[in-house]
């Protein structure tokens, strides 16, 4: 590299313009580095704080989201239990005007396959998923819908409504039967623990609610009730209490549906039963409100986090080429001024040349 300023032709050569340019290009090359590692760093910095609210965001979405199943589900299953007692109430009219025992007989198959069909309906779904039934039997208090609401960690929590159609009788020996909804089945225990059907001790008794009970006589006032187990073969009288819960529909067998009385008494448990069920789907409508209000709410806050993580990285990529943009600016000048070096350094060699040799810039003697 030649860094003579003067020569016996005057000036001397400009190499080193080319070097310094290089060198220069280079520190300006590490600097914008530099700042695109810098801005990238800020930018990751925020990247990890929007990706851990977007996941706390997404966990309350989901718990949202499952409080919005189970109020689908109880509303799937209200339709359907809508629908039941509308045929239970058909079948007790045809009931009326049935003139055989085998049709009639027919017609009570019926009635006890709604019975079974509602309770099927209002325990599909567990627990967490299911604001119409899937209660303790003996207890039936309705469960609770709770959800995640905020990042916070802040639950709200829907009761739900039970409207399956359930009941046990205590008897005053101090045992009690439990039937099993659905299954048109009822069993005798010693013990009945509420919490733990496994848990409990049967007894001896056991028997069909369909041909296994016969209804000797109700006080609908106190709830005292005297029934046969087993009629036909070992009949075990049984007397006690009658607890219902929910609609409070029962089987065919306590009723007396060959009288008008006796009919009329069953549509009146009908219409309570539709009351109960349309009291149920309200409050599942004001469940639904609240529950897309949360998801409503979660999901703007979403949004907006979304927002800000694009406004962050156009903010991040904007920096980035300014800095490029600014880099090239500065090279753009530094070249123009290098240029204009060369251009007074060929003027000015030009002169001496054509002047021949200076004695101001002679140092040969």
């Amino acid at each position: 590299m030649s860094t003579t300023v003067l020569s016996n032709n005057g000036l001397a050569s400009m190499d080193w313009k080319q070097v310094v340019y290089n060198q220069i290009v280079q520190r300006k090359s590490e600097e914008l580095d530099a700042t695109s590692a810098k801005l990238q760093d800020a930018f990751e910095s925020k990247s990890t704080y929007y990706d851990t609210k977007s996941n706390q965001y997404a966990k309350v979405k989901a718990s949202v989201s499952n409080a919005g199943v189970a109020v689908e589900n109880g509303e799937e299953g209200i339709t359907a239990i809508k629908d039941l007692l509308l045929q239970m109430r058909i079948t007790v009219g045809l009931y009326g005007e049935a003139d055989t025992d085998e049709a009639k007989a027919a017609l009570k198959t019926k009635f006890d396959d709604y019975v079974d069909q509602i309770n099927r309906t209002a325990d599909t779904y567990a627990p967490a998923y299911n604001p119409i039934g899937n209660v303790v039997s003996t207890d039936w208090t309705p469960n609770e819908i709770t959800f995640t609401s905020d990042i916070a960690g802040d639950e709200t929590s829907i009761g739900g409504t039970y409207v399956g159609s359930d009941f046990y009788v205590a008897a005053d020996d101090g045992t009690t039967w439990v039937p099993d909804p659905g299954s048109s089945s009822i069993t005798q225990y010693t013990v009945y623990n509420t919490q733990n059907e496994r848990d409990s001790t049967k007894a001896d008794g056991f028997a069909s609610t369909r041909t296994g009970l016969r209804l000797d006589s109700y006080d609908p006032e106190t709830g005292r009730i005297t029934m046969t187990v087993d009629p036909e073969n070992s009949a075990t009288q049984v007397t006690g209490t009658l607890k219902t819960g929910g609609l409070g529909v029962m089987q065919s067998w306590f009723y007396d549906l060959d009288s008008e009385e006796g009919r009329a008494a069953v549509t009146e448990a009908i219409t309570k039963a539709d009351n109960t069920v349309a009291a149920a789907e309200g409050q599942l409508g004001g469940m639904a409100v609240v529950v897309k209000a949360a998801g409503d709410k979660v999901d703007k806050s979403l949004n907006a986090l979304n927002a800000d993580r694009s406004d962050a990285m156009k903010a991040q990529l904007s920096a980035t080429y300014a800095a490029q943009v600014k880099q090239q600016q500065e090279l753009q000048i530094l070249k123009q001024t290098f240029e204009n070096m060369s251009a007074q350094q060929s003027y000015y060699t030009s002169i001496f040349a054509n002047s021949g040799r200076s004695s101001i810039f002679d140092f040969t003697g």
